[in-house]
């Protein structure tokens, strides 16, 4: 039954765009000090329980040995989480915009301690200082779990005009945070399962009763012969 309603989860996302996404568990909170701090100062989209969604532009390129074999890294932080939590991030976009994406999701601690991770990070962050973002100040980024999420975005086509295949235009996409109930189906599924289980068992009394319509109509001749006898 869960593999049918996630089958069509995913067909209906599917139908009306590109989907990626990645599930993960929330982490304990950073044991680093001044994280808070630092990640205040980024100029980088934010999602939490209460700003689950966000849309946004991702800059694409060609995957090349400059940009790296899957694209060119975009990131967003995913803050206030709670620990053990199962959680789901979509990213979906146009299919009129062919994009090869792949998603990375990296522990506070990992990326403050890694050269190359902090170097992408503040690169990032460096480039969108001009750009409208979600900013959390250091209050609201308080020691709950987090993550750093690291999108790498390609595109994924071929044309004959030189300026697109030079310098490919960003993407838009919605960027979305799903937790799961009980850890068990995303919160985004909660309507379709009630719909389910609804038509479910009303399709069961319904049967019931046309079933015993049925067996009603059956026996009647037997009745009616041994009223005659």
């Amino acid at each position: 039954m869960l593999q049918i309603l996630f089958l069509l989860h995913t067909l209906a996302q599917v139908a009306v765009a590109n989907v990626e996404k990645i599930i993960f568990t929330g982490p304990p909170p950073s044991r680093l000090p001044g994280t808070n701090s630092t990640l205040s100062s980024l100029k980088i989209h934010t999602l939490t329980h209460n700003e689950a969604s966000i849309r946004t532009t991702l800059d694409r390129v060609f995957a090349s040995q400059q940009s790296g074999p899957r694209g060119l890294s975009s990131w967003v932080l995913l803050a206030n989480l709670t620990e053990s939590q199962r959680y789901e991030l979509r990213i979906c976009w146009s299919a009129l915009e062919p994009t090869r994406v792949d998603i990375k999701a990296h522990v506070l601690d990992v990326v403050l301690e890694d050269p190359g991770l902090l170097q992408s990070l503040n690169t990032f962050s460096a480039s969108r200082r001009d750009a409208r973002t979600v900013e959390r100040s250091t209050a609201e980024l308080s020691d709950s779990p987090s993550l750093l999420i690291e999108i790498q975005a390609a595109a994924d086509y071929f044309t004959d005009n030189k300026e697109l295949m030079s310098n490919p235009p960003p993407v838009l996409v919605d960027l979305i945070l799903d937790p799961f109930l009980l850890n068990v189906l995303p919160h985004s599924l909660s309507p379709t399962v009630c719909y389910l289980l609804l038509l479910s068992v009303a399709t069961w009394f319904m049967a019931r009763w046309f079933s015993s319509s049925l067996l009603s109509v059956a026996n009647l001749p037997d009745t009616q012969v041994k009223k005659e006898n």
